[in-house]
């Protein structure tokens, strides 16, 4: 039987049968929690394997098999923008010419799904099983894994080595850029200025703008983490990360994490401005200050100033920005199904979420793929009801994680990693103001079909 949830029925705080009821959580094991440690702290391991492009992609049967064997699964209508989308990309299959296109098709599709997979999985987690700070701490230390990724990129940079992957991928394969690529692994690119020693770092990602965009949208978390840290020594060793971490941001020159950040804390610090919370803006006050004194001390403002001055790359971009237009208005509803090679042996629908959506799957793709995350934002950002006992501070910094994810799709893409982060943050967003809330199972002696609510 269908139930839909309404806010009010976080106002009941008492058993009753067929009524809601709070129960306290309990400290869960780390059995719940497999989908994040081998996504996010493990990827060092997937790095070295040459597996880290792909390695959501094979969480796919896993997580299915998980949700197939729950006795019911939460599915909220919201959702329902997110299921369209990938239905639409099965219709933009349709006009798939090249292998070549099938096999990215396939891959960005296997993502699209696990991603999918990643939030149902979270949101019907239990809250006991798997505790909110232990989800936080986990992606939190994915931060750190990325800000240690960054300084042994700038320390060690340029260093390169063969992955068991690539040793055992056949060369007629590896003559394809992307797929050696995917299976390469290096601490860094080379050298962005022939006036500076710097290599952009890029461990434990395959690309430079990946090691950005993710550290971008895990700072939230990292933020959130040091609001919550259980002791003084883990504050001040997660501080200093967070401090070390702005010299790999900066000489990663990578502007959209530049920007995507910024969005990011200053979208948190007005929204706390508003509600004058005082403690946390202190906090932000005093990164602030040392940063500042970090730019006053170094040659970072140097640095910033002559990339933001030499736009590298510009020209480049432009033209496949010029090339998915066109592409667009060719197929403007179902897509080309994935990105198209155009002139320059390059792929147009490949330097943005938003254009290689509206590439591949045209603009009723993009419509359901922003519309969801936009609703999860928005599910995110309502307030709770006076009494809710739900976390409102990882609410709050699930929401800037949305935020973060929206304000890239312009520029760089969000898989593999992006779109997982926002799937998890929306998930226990949504998941802190269901938690709470247990239903009484109806009479019956077979398994309950999937539920919708609002």
């Amino acid at each position: 039987m269908a139930t839909t949830l309404s806010p009010d029925a976080f106002r009941s705080t008492g058993p009753s049968a067929g009524s809601a009821t709070v129960r306290s959580p309990r400290r869960g094991g780390l059995s719940s929690s497999w989908p994040l440690l081998v996504l996010f702290p493990l990827l060092p391991l997937w790095w070295a394997l040459g597996l880290s492009g792909v390695v959501l992609s094979l969480c796919v049967v896993p997580l299915l098999a998980t949700l197939i064997l729950r006795r019911r699964v939460l599915v909220p209508r919201g959702f329902g923008l997110y299921l369209l989308f990938l239905l639409w990309c099965v219709f933009s299959a349709a006009e798939l010419v090249t292998a070549r296109q099938w096999v990215s098709a396939a891959y960005r599709g296997s993502m699209y799904l696990a991603a999918g997979l990643l939030f149902l999985y979270v949101l019907n987690s239990s809250r006991d099983r798997l505790t909110p700070d232990t989800a936080v701490r986990i992606l939190a230390a994915f931060f750190v894994v990325i800000a240690v990724g960054g300084l042994v990129g700038m320390l060690i940079p340029a260093a390169t080595f063969t992955t068991p992957a690539k040793a055992l991928l056949p060369g007629n394969l590896l003559s394809d850029p992307f797929l050696s690529a995917l299976v390469s692994a290096s601490t860094s690119t080379g050298k962005a200025f022939a006036a500076y020693p710097i290599f952009r770092p890029k461990a434990p990602f395959i690309y430079t703008n990946e090691w950005g965009a993710t550290y971008a949208m895990t700072l939230p978390f990292a933020l959130c983490a040091l609001t919550r840290a259980r002791t003084r020594a883990g504050r001040d060793i997660l501080a200093l990360v967070l401090l070390l971490s702005v010299f790999p941001l900066v000489f990663s020159l990578n502007r959209g994490a530049w920007l995507s950040a910024t969005v990011g804390v200053m979208y948190a610090v007005l929204r706390l401005a508003r509600s004058r919370n005082g403690q946390v803006l202190r906090v932000a006050a005093a990164v602030g200050l040392v940063i500042a004194i970090i730019v006053v001390v170094t040659p970072v403002d140097e640095i910033v100033i002559t990339r933001l001055e030499n736009g590298y790359g510009d020209a480049h971009r432009a033209q496949l920005y010029s090339d998915s237009v066109a592409l667009i208005k060719e197929s403007p509803i179902v897509g080309h199904g994935a990105p198209v090679l155009v002139e320059g042996d390059v792929s147009a629908g490949t330097h943005g979420q938003l254009w290689t959506i509206a590439v591949s799957q045209g603009i009723p793709g993009l419509l359901l793929f922003t519309g969801w995350l936009l609703w999860a934002w928005w599910r995110a950002k309502r307030p709770l009801p006076r009494g809710h006992p739900g976390d409102r501070t990882i609410r709050f910094w699930c929401e800037v994680t949305i935020v973060v994810a929206l304000a890239q799709m312009p520029y760089y893409d969000l898989l593999p990693w992006g779109l997982a982060i926002a799937m998890v943050a929306a998930a226990l967003a949504w998941r802190e103001e269901l938690a709470f809330v247990r239903v009484a199972p109806p009479i019956a002696t077979g398994p309950e079909p999937a539920r919708a609510y609002g």
